[in-house]
């Protein structure tokens, strides 16, 4: 692997990452370079664990590794990605960090597929808002996703009459036994918080597709998050940015990925609370560890 260290600036504790270099790659369907090595994750076979915690934020992952991993790799970085490679309880994981948003999540499950020999299974543990009556700190797991995306012909002068402004997609699984462990994982760490089980709205945007009012655009996203509860029952718990894209791509493997994703409730979009960064850093870590408990309690052949 060619590799050039450099360092993460205003980040305590967290050591030099290898910055990956990837060569010349001669497919354009599917980028990868002579050695093997994914364009976007910048990794080759064998250079990413089948058990896969992802979380958004790289000083996150940072420490989790130091906090839980055994045997820590020096982290690798390319692309904006960065992948911690060791053992937890003895057992081979990566923690990877991966940005926000769907297209994120989509490098990661794809080239992750294309790296990893066999059966994989992927926890997404990130933050969200939540459109339940719960308290900021609380924790989220979600049984199923749906996937809001702005619709920009809604804006175009020639828009058909029937054109909406958002797509709200139908509901798609996560791995049944891999959700159903990660909740018990999760309410047995936290025993003085709630711990809701539910459905996930993953948007395209933190702004406008989460129904956030932004007076310097016309987003017409006002009705979004009524639409969005009476569409589904009132059973949508979360809102975040990633979680369906983890649960679609792993429906659509051709070979066994299992998924799951919890997040830290970090603001209430009802009574608009916010929840303080000293209680969001603990929780990272205890869930994290939850997180990776449930990861390797999953029997990949299974």
């Amino acid at each position: 692997m060619t590799t050039t260290e450099i360092k993460v600036e205003n980040s305590e504790n967290i050591e030099p990452l290898l910055h990956t270099k990837v060569g010349n790659a001669t497919n354009a369907n599917f980028p990868v370079d002579d050695r093997g090595a994914v364009y976007h994750l910048g990794v080759a076979k064998g250079e990413l664990s089948p058990r896969i915690l992802t979380v958004g934020d790289s000083e996150r992952a940072a420490k989790l590794r130091n906090e839980l991993l055994e045997d820590a790799e020096k982290p690798v970085s390319h692309r904006g990605f960065v992948i911690h490679n060791g053992k937890y309880k003895g057992v081979k994981v990566s923690i990877v960090s991966i940005g926000m948003g769907p297209s994120m999540m989509d490098f990661l499950v794809r080239e992750g597929r294309y790296v990893v020999e066999g059966p994989m299974a992927i926890i997404r543990y990130g933050t969200c808002g939540s459109l339940k009556d719960v308290k900021v700190g609380s924790l989220a797991v979600a049984s199923q996703a749906v996937l809001i995306r702005r619709n920009p012909d809604f804006w175009h002068q020639d828009k058909h009459s029937d054109c909406k402004n958002y797509d709200i997609s139908l509901p798609v699984d996560g791995d049944k036994e891999l959700v159903q462990t990660l909740t018990n994982e999760f309410r047995s760490t936290f025993t003085d918080r709630e711990t809701v089980v539910g459905i996930n709205a993953t948007a395209d945007s933190f702004y406008s597709s989460q129904g956030r009012i932004d007076p310097e655009f016309d987003d017409d996203n006002h009705n979004l998050i009524n639409t969005l509860i009476e569409k589904f029952d009132n059973k949508v718990t979360t809102l975040e940015m990633e979680t369906f894209q983890l649960y679609h791509l792993s429906k659509r493997s051709k070979q066994p990925i299992k998924a799951a994703a919890a997040t830290i409730i970090l603001a209430n979009r009802l009574s608009n609370a916010f929840l303080d960064n000293e209680t969001k850093s603990r929780l990272e870590i205890e869930g994290g560890r939850a997180c990776l408990d449930a990861l390797i309690k999953i029997d990949l052949n299974n």
